[in-house]
């Protein structure tokens, strides 16, 4: 048998006496770079191999993997309660207000409170009949978004489509759960909608340099407070008006459903439902941007998909219904999201003693599992830099190495959803126009989620059949 090495001899960059290995990450000086984390740990995969340790200070070591047969022993061994440390000042923040929030929510909690909170919303949110009873309302909003991009285009009929995208994400997830059209897309603008995508990006930073960076922590938790303050105020008064409608027993609106959960009080439905706006307003945007990046730079898959598109959707008002096997659109999404996932990875903090690679990891350690690495790997996928969605198509694709959506029991709970913006959203610009992208190539800056690090400023040209 191997021999089992300790934890101290695991391979990493060099910590320094009282500042760990924080000046690696000094602009200029240092060899990583705190806002492109991919290409950090692209990086530190180069120079340490499949297993590294990085003592970021005494009290924040971290081990990341790049095996995705470790990771998986991770997975397996995630304990009971897969705990992880992530979001905690937005815990904080929500623990200080006990009459509005029940708890710290699913992003920050661990333990049996995380348990109890996934057990009460996992099968409404899971279940086939969210996918069915959300997809009208879904396509009503992104038939909204084609015309919006439409209205939007410039004299090379060229737009940005990110600042869309993050209304196309606001306006869904603001009609899916509270039933309420919030007026994202509409040419007047909205001030609102603007406010609650500032409120989840500032969220998002303060999120990340609250736990990342040892300094001006007052200063970020005070970003923090603002944000959440904002995006409470704003969606807690829709959130009152949709308890009160007349239509409680709707399948429709999210908010009915939760409601009537056994055991759900509304403090619980109210944070949960903040939680899938945080989540919602931006990830699906990134991940659609990313996706309509590659298909504008890439022809051969962008007509392929079209004419795939064109068997179901005959017209260009046509509904979408899902499209025919092999599912050419499923293959287009998973391969952006190897490409360009959402985050770099997931963490977990391990229950126990466990052997990783070879070496004994004490339990309670940090671990990330570097799945964005570990799926541009050529010992995985061949091409691996190229975005080519025929891989999975095969029965033989390495799934598991890619997770965007996670794995193991926090698995994100609202990925059906995601999956039908996501499907609904591409399918209907691809049925609409030829996209073109003409300048310097994109790539992601670190925000806690990946996010594009330049406009996404794409030739949108009008299909007239």
């Amino acid at each position: 048998s191997t021999e089992v090495r300790s934890f101290e001899e695991i391979p990493g960059p060099v910590p320094l006496p009282l500042v760990g290995t924080m000046l690696n990450y000094l602009p200029f000086f240092g060899q990583y770079n705190f806002w492109k984390l991919h290409r950090t740990y692209a990086k530190m995969h180069q120079q340490y191999g499949d297993v590294v340790k990085e003592v970021i200070t005494k009290k924040r070591i971290i081990v990341h993997v790049f095996n995705p047969e470790y990771m998986s022993h991770v997975y397996v061994n995630e304990g009971k309660y897969p705990n992880r440390l992530s979001h905690t000042a937005l815990a904080k923040y929500r623990l200080e207000r006990p009459n509005f929030y029940s708890g710290p929510g699913l992003f920050p909690s661990n333990g049996e409170e995380w348990q109890r909170f996934r057990d009460l919303f996992q099968i409404p949110l899971f279940h086939p009949s969210i996918v069915k009873h959300s997809s009208k309302a879904l396509e009503e909003v992104v038939d909204d978004l084609v015309v919006a991009i439409s209205n939007s285009l410039d004299k090379n009929e060229e737009t940005d489509l990110l600042p869309l995208l993050y209304r196309l994400g606001l306006e869904c997830i603001g009609y899916i759960t509270l039933n309420k059209r919030l007026g994202c897309l509409s040419l007047e603008g909205n001030a609102e909608a603007d406010a609650l995508v500032k409120a989840a990006e500032a969220t998002h930073m303060a999120v990340y340099l609250t736990e990342n960076v040892p300094f001006n922590q007052k200063k970020n938790y005070k970003k923090l407070e603002a944000a959440q303050d904002i995006l409470s105020e704003i969606v807690g008064k829709y959130f009152d008006e949709a308890l009160k409608s007349a239509d409680n027993s709707s399948e429709s609106c999210i908010v009915h459903r939760l409601m009537r959960v056994p055991g759900a009080e509304k403090r619980d439905v109210f944070t949960m439902i903040l939680d899938m706006f945080l989540a919602g307003i931006d990830t699906t945007s990134f991940a659609l941007s990313f996706g309509l990046y590659h298909l504008a730079r890439c022809k051969r898959v962008q007509d392929t998909l079209r004419e795939q598109l064109r068997e179901v959707m005959p017209t260009l008002d046509t509904p979408f219904t899902g499209v025919k096997k092999p599912n050419y659109l499923k293959a287009v999404v998973q391969e952006t999201l190897r490409i360009n996932p959402v985050a770099i990875g997931t963490g977990r903090v391990i229950p126990n003693d466990l052997v990783i690679g070879g070496y004994l990891v004490p339990a309670n350690t940090m671990v990330i599992l570097q799945h964005q690495v570990a799926s541009i790997q050529e010992k995985y996928f061949e091409n691996s830099k190229e975005f080519e969605p025929e891989r999975w198509l095969s029965k033989n694709a390495p799934r598991s190495v890619s997770a965007p959506f996670g794995s193991g029991k926090r698995l994100c709970i609202g990925r059906n959803i995601a999956q039908l913006e996501i499907n609904l959203a591409i399918a209907k610009i691809i049925r609409n126009f030829e996209l073109s992208y003409h300048y310097e190539d994109i790539d992601s800056y670190s925000r806690l989620i990946n996010v594009p690090d330049k406009p996404v400023k794409l030739r949108m040209k009008r299909v007239n059949d």
